[in-house]
């Protein structure tokens, strides 16, 4: 059977590592530390012995890559966009650490079988445009008996950052347009994410709901950096010459409710691990 080919156009924002590569600074200042939060939820989970070789699969900036090597593990790192990796070189030399990052696509792993003792991905490999593909390749470059971790969203309702800036458009545009379900939600339903670990293979996962906060010095400050990934700058331009209204009855939604100074906003995660079975 033939498969189709994906073109850069049938790709979503967040799904193109070129994209990625003009967002390092401001994910990594804005969006790493919510996302850390369920990093270090899923190092708990992975639980990995002293010294284990670790991979990390779309790595973003480095930061479970980087707690992972913090705490004694030997840590490869991938990811698709150069800079993401250019940057967690950059973090590992300032923390005087060891990590091996590469530029790589997780679809297509170039480790051989069995080359690591355990393996995560956070909020990566669910954006992957084939995600069973992806995680198949973390089953398989992990030894039988090691771990695998993985973290996707789930209750978008209650993620309050993308909620504020939805009402924020309501209330200035009076309708929003209908958009298909972005690929990083796919996974929302914990009978989906299970099925994602059936389908590459793996047995049934351990799945925990984490809930963790983006905190931000103020409204303003996060109001002038909400363009921190390719999705979130994509939607802004979507509201065309509204975009710069938008953003400043986001920010007045959240002073009006928070007021000026330091603020937090929850998302929620599920952290799901298995063991790789022997083959």
């Amino acid at each position: 059977m033939t498969q189709a080919v994906t073109t850069t156009s049938d790709l979503e924002p967040d799904q193109q590592p070129l994209r990625w590569d003009q967002h390092v600074a401001l994910y990594e200042d804005v969006f790493e530390p919510l996302t850390q939060r369920f990093s270090l939820a899923a190092i708990e989970a992975l639980a990995p012995e002293p010294r284990s070789r670790v991979l990390d699969s779309a790595a973003g900036t480095g930061g479970a890559a980087l707690e992972l090597a913090r705490r004694g593990h030997q840590v490869t790192a991938i990811d698709a966009s150069a800079a993401m990796v250019a940057r967690t070189r950059e973090r590992a030399s300032a923390m005087g650490v060891v990590i091996e990052a590469q530029t790589m696509d997780g679809q297509s792993l170039s480790f051989p079988d069995a080359s690591f003792d355990a393996a995560l991905s956070v909020i990566g490999v669910i954006l992957f445009p084939d995600a069973m593909r992806g995680l198949s390749e973390m089953r398989r470059v992990v030894r039988p008996g090691g771990r695998i971790a993985l973290v996707t969203w789930t209750a978008p309702e209650s993620y309050e950052l993308v909620g504020e800036l939805r009402a924020a458009a309501l209330s200035v545009l009076g309708a929003l347009p209908a958009r298909p379900l972005p690929a990083q939600l796919r996974f929302r339903e914990r009978e989906d994410f299970q099925a994602l670990f059936a389908a590459a293979g793996l047995p049934a996962a351990a799945i925990s709901q984490v809930t963790a906060e983006l905190d931000a010095p103020s409204p303003a400050w996060l109001s002038e950096r909400l363009a921190f990934a390719p999705g979130m700058a994509a939607l802004l331009e979507g509201f065309g010459p509204a975009k710069a209204e938008v953003i400043a009855a986001f920010r007045k939604r959240l002073e009006a409710q928070r007021g000026t100074g330091r603020i937090s906003l929850a998302g929620c995660a599920y952290v799901a691990s298995v063991t790789v079975a022997p083959r």
